[in-house]
């Protein structure tokens, strides 16, 4: 107990890397130049850089790199190449000792890295007007005007597994055209993992690194571009071309790592001021932009637009820079390169607060786990010259009073001791964050006597604390932690409510071009296996409104985001066959079989789809909706996106029932019917219905359309894309349409007044 004390609260108030001092002229952002005094302080804990056996210990850190010399100064200090994105700028392996030296070279105007993503998961397709091409229960009997043929459906995630039938043509051959998998243990490409080239190779590699223990990225791909399983929970784009990248998101094999080392090794081979050494390598989200990059590469050589599902990415954090990487990403996205991101699963956490300025703030603080560190940053005016905390802690009261000046001209790596009292221990750290803020940060150590004040019950310690700010200037505050614990500023229930806290969208959906997507509650429960009521994740937050966990803008630079939402809970998509929990099959089975909705053989092996949620779900919803924009105009760039958004969407609560975007539901839920007929210019014909008819099943055998349940009394127009009518005619008791003498192509097809939809003629 009281190990775990001094765990606790030796953090409350500091920085996931150990802080440190900014210097304001750096050309480093935040974490990377924390890597770096990190390894200074070893460097002169050891006297000079360790070594080993007589050979010097180099550690090497991927990241972003603006320069103007074509990387020539990164070469001359050791570094090698991983990545040219044009424009100057380049994802390098850098040794981390070496950043000083390069930071004052005037040919590196940049550098950046952040730590890895994580994943962002915890009655769809006609709430989307998208039945026309998915029926979550049946074969859809619908002619599928618009199915992402043509189109490259991409995908960065974990837990692959290629041998589904949601991801195979009827034949048995694979759908997945181009996989890359860095981490696979067959090298190609210069030792970074494995290029499938080909379907066959996909399939003959089966699945993906660490298939065994992850299943993420094949439900994530099911809802994207699955062609279901025996035509049950068939995907938003199932005829799409399937290109995608395992994302390792710090998850290493100590093979892969060697590699890596080997890969830095063999490109320093001509580096002959270089003596031999031993090499470490720590990654970043850099890696994530390096596939992105690799996925768009590949679908322009086949010559298809592309659309990138991720979901997964890092919490919204003052210290998180992503100021190059977001210049890259706006290099690689463009007409026909569009990004589909996740919002976040933190909108049911209050952990961001903003204090305006002239205010001061009294606000409670709670903290509940049973170990792991709390944070909580303030972040206000870099020239705001005296800022006063105060802290209470379950009786514990001590005032905080420091001169910015004297934090920042402190030494690099020292901690200024604020408070020592028998209860309480507050060190007081200042750092520059993202977007030009300053962020204060103090660390709260407990002491042995602290134990007597803490409430405990079976699986969490909880405290309960106040946090009172005075400063002229506004004043941001945020908590989170390092693990699953928890740091709020409010304990109210709002898991089981619209709840979604704001300031709650991390990264990359806080980026400008990404469509960031949130998530809706449309299906409480759903029927499993066992024929009981299910559910995978147990929220209170209304049906047909925004879930509980769906994080909500505005971003920490004053984006308002997410853009649009969709369905993320309870989805049912493809289980990856080779998922076992904890390598154990009892597990597994406790695990899967409550949320499996469905399980058919299927090419000599059983398979099954299952529930999940999370805005990882919703995400690729939506980016295979755009995927049949795409289809129909391969050119749509991300704002043309978001047009289409803008124009179409609606807002699911009368409280946001204007046109005006929201840091809740964006512009409001994506419709892809409605978002097809504005690209198609068919919306200012008056005649053609902006929905669906409800009721009516299509059927289209050459140049005959059956429609199922309609009145034979009914009038049955049909219209070209230019929004002329070329058929006006009542449909037979047994609802045969004759279609004669009509060129191919695509036609809109009204009935009455009962809404109309689109088909495609064949040649």
């Amino acid at each position: 107990m009281k190990k775990l004390l001094s765990t606790i609260l030796v953090a409350l108030f500091t920085l996931s890397i150990t802080a440190q001092v900014w210097n304001t002229d750096t050309k480093m952002s935040p974490w990377l130049h924390a890597k770096y005094s990190q390894e200074m302080q070893e460097v002169k804990k050891n006297g000079g850089p360790k070594r080993v056996q007589g050979r010097t210990v180099r550690n090497y850190i991927l990241a972003l790199v603006k320069n103007t010399d074509e990387a020539a100064t990164v070469r001359e200090a050791g570094g090698v190449v991983l990545q040219d994105f044009g424009n100057t700028v380049c994802a390098a392996f850098l040794p981390i000792d070496k950043l000083g030296e390069l930071d004052k070279s005037p040919s590196i105007l940049c550098m950046e890295a952040n730590a890895p993503s994580e994943l962002t998961n915890d009655t769809s397709a006609v709430i989307l007007g998208v039945d026309k091409v998915w029926n979550q229960e049946h074969s859809s009997a619908l002619p599928q005007a618009f199915t992402g043929k043509g189109v490259v459906a991409g995908v960065m995630d974990i837990g692959f597994d290629f041998t589904h039938p949601a991801f195979r043509n009827s034949d048995g051959t694979s759908r997945i055209k181009w996989f890359w998998d860095p981490m696979a243990p067959d090298a190609t490409d210069d030792g970074l993992g494995m290029v499938y080239s080909t379907p066959a190779e996909v399939l003959a590699a089966r699945f993906c690194t660490n298939a065994d223990s992850e299943n993420h990225g094949s439900h994530v791909l099911g809802s994207l571009a699955g062609c279901g399983l025996n035509g049950r929970y068939v995907g938003m784009a199932p005829e799409a071309d399937i290109m995608g990248a395992y994302i390792p998101l710090g998850r290493y094999t100590e093979s892969y790592l060697e590699r890596i080392r080997e890969y830095i090794l063999s490109h320093r081979a001509d580096y002959t001021f270089i003596s031999d050494e031993i090499i470490n390598v720590d990654l970043s989200s850099v890696l994530e932009l390096v596939e992105l990059y690799n996925i768009f590469k590949a679908a322009d050589a086949a010559g298809e637009p592309c659309v990138v599902n991720w979901s997964f990415g890092a919490g919204a954090n003052f210290f998180i820079d992503t100021t190059l990487f977001e210049e890259v990403f706006n290099q690689l996205v463009g007409p026909g390169h569009i990004v589909v991101a996740s919002a976040g699963n933190s909108g049911h956490q209050k952990n961001y607060l903003k204090k305006e300025a002239g205010t001061a703030l009294d606000q409670d603080v709670y903290y509940s786990a049973t170990t792991g560190n709390l944070y909580l940053l303030v972040r206000t005016d870099p020239e705001e010259p005296t800022f006063t905390l105060g802290l209470t802690f379950d009786g514990v009261d001590d005032t905080i009073s420091v001169s910015t000046d004297r934090i920042l001209a402190a030494k690099a790596m020292e901690e200024e001791m604020i408070i020592n009292t028998p209860e309480m221990q507050v060190t007081f750290e200042a750092e520059r964050g993202g977007y030009d803020k300053l962020v204060y940060a103090a660390v709260v150590a407990p002491t042995d006597s602290f134990m007597n004040v803490i409430r405990k019950d079976e699986t969490t310690l909880t405290m309960h604390g106040k946090v009172l700010v005075d400063a002229p200037a506004q004043v941001e505050l945020m908590g989170f932690v390092t693990n699953t614990s928890t740091v709020l500023f409010s304990t109210e229930d709002i898991f089981n409510s619209r709840g979604c806290q704001i300031g709650t969208v991390g990264t990359p959906a806080c980026l400008e071009r990404v469509i960031t997507v949130g998530a809706m509650h449309q299906r409480t429960s759903f029927t499993n296996i066992l024929n009981k009521p299910s559910t995978y994740l147990a929220i209170g937050s209304e049906e047909g409104h925004l879930a509980a966990f769906s994080s909500c803008g505005p971003t920490l630079d004053g984006r308002i985001k997410p853009d649009v939402v969709a369905p993320g809970h309870n989805i049912l998509s493809c289980l990856n066959s080779f998922y076992r929990k904890n390598h154990d099959d009892e597990a597994t089975a406790q695990e899967v079989v409550p949320n499996t909705a469905y399980v058919a053989k299927a090419f000599g092996k059983t398979y099954a789809m299952w529930a999940m949620s999370g805005t990882s779900m919703s995400s690729p919803i939506t980016a295979g909706v755009v995927a049949l924009w795409l289809q129909a105009n391969p050119n749509l760039t991300p704002e043309d996106i978001k047009g289409i958004i803008e124009r179409t969407s609606h807002q699911p609560e009368p409280e946001f029932s204007g046109t005006d975007k929201n840091v809740y539901y964006g512009w409001g839920e994506i419709d892809a019917y409605a978002g097809l007929l504005d690209i198609l210019g068919l919306t200012g014909i008056r005649e053609i219905s902006k929905h669906q008819p409800a009721g009516l099943k299509f059927r289209l055998e050459g140049r005959t359309l059956h429609i199922d349940g309609i009145d034979s009394s009914e009038t049955v127009t049909v219209f070209d894309l230019s929004g002329r009518p070329v058929l006006r005619t009542e449909t037979s008791s047994d609802g045969i349409l004759s279609l004669p003498g009509l060129s191919a192509g695509v036609y809109a097809v009204q009935v009455g007044h009962r809404g109309s939809t689109l088909i495609r003629l064949a040649l």
